[in-house]
């Protein structure tokens, strides 16, 4: 019989306003953890699904909220592999260091007033961005990321001295964190008033020149960072080295030599020195299908529903990304983030694989056991 906690949806129990929701969220998954038997800690071994999450400027607090709602049911753990870029690279990065999703959220109305009050968020991200990563990331906060039994991947587009797109999954210092994800947040003329960011990294004599993660992948990905940039990285090299794609270009299935209907098994892939996805899902602060991600199906997909008037929930959404928000407007991004994280578990719990995580697990390694 599954563990009972890992059948009660405790989002739904509890209000996101709730302080002592993100407690027994976590109480919730350590505890299930500690039930699973080292059978089943194999199986999910087998089939590692990871979470690519995308730009999205101010919406960021809807990524919070489907990341809370994924680790409440037990899908986000540190053993699972997170990658994003822009918004989704800051809600990957204080997931990764363990800052609590209502701490980011309340960082999030922090930079949201400040922008009201100087006039608009046009070019101020950057800076306020750094306030609050000062404010919130400990001192050890790369070593909590480097530590991490799963792979936290922060992606930006390097421009020069070489135009290729970068997945960074090892920080030798905090200030190297911090300028990974201020380096995934540089979307020209918007964060900042400038076209890119010039970075010069440790015992470097050129800057390098960058932008934002959603330029480091095709458009019919929609800056949903991907896991084969990591892939590729040479073993042995030294563990503050940037996870690159040399002179790889985006499309990576060609580069690899595959078909482009081939599946990419991932976890035979591991250069970066992480276990790396069987499965992506991918999650978006815009609909999937009114903004083409196409990347995923529907199944490995997170995302608000479309409404019947996509040109005003377009214009809502894009306002909300763009300019200061009310804590009401921001909140409630939280909490719909919740609402898409949960349904979405709720679905996957009942798809063809087995109505269980425990018998998905076990399916998923006999099907792999019988195409070898």
């Amino acid at each position: 019989q599954e563990p009972f906690l890992t059948r009660v949806p405790l989002p739904c129990l509890l209000s996101a306003k709730d302080p002592v929701c993100p407690i027994l969220s976590r109480w919730a998954a350590a505890l299930a953890s500690v039930l699973i038997t080292p059978q089943e800690k194999q199986d999910k071994k087998i089939m590692i699904v990871g979470f690519s999450l995308s730009p999205g400027g101010l919406l960021l607090p809807y990524h919070l909220g489907v990341l809370s709602a994924l680790e409440s049911r037990g899908y986000v753990t540190r053993e699972t592999p997170l990658a994003g870029s822009s918004a989704g690279a800051i809600a990957v990065a204080g997931q990764g260091v363990g800052v609590s999703p209502l701490d980011s959220l309340e960082a999030t109305i922090r930079v949201s007033d400040r922008c009201a009050e100087l006039g608009g968020a046009r070019g101020r991200l950057l800076p306020l961005l750094r306030e609050e990563m000062d404010r919130l990331f400990s001192e050890d906060a790369h070593q909590l990321a480097n530590d991490r039994e799963g792979l936290i991947g922060l992606a930006h587009r390097e421009i020069f001295p070489s135009n290729r797109p970068v997945l960074q999954t090892r920080f030798e210092s905090r200030n190297c964190l911090i300028d990974s994800v201020m380096d995934s947040s540089t979307f020209p003329f918007f964060s900042t008033n400038w076209p890119c960011r010039l970075v010069k990294r440790r015992g470097e004599r050129i800057p390098r020149v960058v932008v934002d993660g959603f330029f480091s992948v095709p458009r019919e990905r929609y800056g949903c960072p991907d896991f084969a940039h990591a892939s590729v990285m040479m073993s042995g090299a030294p563990p503050a080295a940037e996870v690159k794609v040399g002179s790889i270009e985006d499309n990576t299935d060609d580069a690899l030599g595959l078909a482009a209907d081939d599946m990419i098994d991932f976890s035979s892939l591991s250069g970066c020195g992480k276990p790396l996805p069987n499965r992506v899902i991918t999650v978006a602060v815009f609909p999937h299908e009114t903004v083409g991600l196409k990347a995923s199906e529907s199944h490995d997909s997170i995302s608000p529903p479309p409404e019947e008037d996509a040109v005003g929930q377009m214009s809502e959404l894009f306002r909300l990304a763009t300019q200061a928000s009310s804590r009401d407007e921001l909140t409630e991004l939280y909490e719909k983030g919740l609402e898409d994280g949960e349904r979405w578990a709720v679905e996957e719990e009942g798809r063809v694989r087995g109505g269980t995580t425990k018998e998905r697990r076990r399916n998923f390694a006999e099907e792999l056991l019988e195409l070898n």
